[in-house]
């Protein structure tokens, strides 16, 4: 099933530069298998947070982020997950569009041989044979402040007469969570939503997303246990982006162009250099170290 999910805008490696990486496709292609997506503990576990209160809450789910720091991400995972028992309507809310969008994208998704129902009825129709729905509305700040109004009555009247059957995702950043106090003010009960902020990645996380993305680009004749990016890599990618998933990809495809054009040996010199700078180091401690020890015993003068 094909869902409307936005794909990130980022530069691409070309077909020289995937062959010379022993890459079968773009390292972060939004369309890569959901069983391959990148699976984390701290993200699991939020994501079953956000299932069990689609499940069993009557309260919609506020995924609150910053631009990059992996909402998509999230859906994605909610989407998979939901596949095979639930029916699912994402809206890929623009500019200027409002709750009169969401209701012709119901109406499309969730088609009834009646088309001139109210949006609310249309709903309780379409769940007399699919007992479980999920609306998922991503980038919900571009909703003005009537519209995510309907939206949440929407959800609170279907509350009343088919309890947890509407499922309700929306995610947005500080412009929502600004909107969604302003109507819990006027009406808290028919806004009531549960809301969960997004993190960007830490430091490990960052470097395991970059290798399980690389690994799943991999012709199937080059798996092996090395990453093409060693950690020195890794760290400077992580420095530079701060575990923002935009920032991630821009950074890791800027290092991959840059070992498609010079080859390993460029970064293994590196590598080489820090641990023969290290190793000398090294020596140099020990053979002091030995000195002191001789002198102590008065062995050395």
């Amino acid at each position: 099933m094909k869902n409307n999910l936005p794909t990130v805008k980022k530069s691409h490696l070309n077909a020289n530069q995937l062959s010379a990486l022993g890459l079968r496709c773009q390292p972060f292609n939004s369309q890569t298998e959901k069983s391959d997506l990148f699976n984390d503990s701290q993200q699991e576990m939020t994501s079953n947070i956000i299932l069990k209160s689609l499940y069993n809450d009557n309260k919609a789910v506020v995924l609150l982020a910053e631009q990059g720091t992996g909402k998509t991400t999230y859906l994605r995972k909610i989407l998979h997950k939901t596949k095979d028992d639930v029916g699912q309507c994402v809206c890929q809310m623009k500019s200027g569009q409002s709750f009169n969008t969401i209701s012709v994208k119901i109406k499309h998704r969730w088609a009834l041989s009646d088309a001139d129902l109210s949006i609310e009825n249309h709903v309780i129709c379409y769940l007399q044979h699919h007992p479980k729905l999920l609306l998922v509305i991503d980038d919900a700040d571009h909703l003005d402040l009537a519209s995510l109004a309907q939206l949440f009555q929407l959800k609170h009247r279907l509350e009343l007469t088919h309890p947890h059957a509407l499922g309700l995702v929306m995610t947005g950043g500080r412009n929502l969570k600004l909107k969604i106090i302003r109507l819990e003010q006027a009406n808290p009960t028919s806004s009531a939503n549960y809301q969960i902020n997004i993190r960007a990645l830490n430091r490990d996380q960052t470097h395991r997303y970059i290798q399980h993305q690389l690994n799943n680009a991999r012709t199937e004749n080059n798996i092996v246990d090395d990453s093409l990016l060693d950690s020195s890599s890794l760290d400077n990618i992580y420095n530079h982006s701060q575990g923002n998933f935009n920032r991630i990809h821009e950074a890791t495809i800027e290092a991959l162009t840059h070992l498609a054009a010079h080859g390993p040996d460029d970064q293994n010199h590196k590598s080489l250099t820090v641990s023969s700078v290290m190793i000398t180091c090294l020596l140099i401690t020990l053979v002091l170290l030995a000195y002191y020890l001789a002198r102590q015993l008065g062995l050395a003068y």
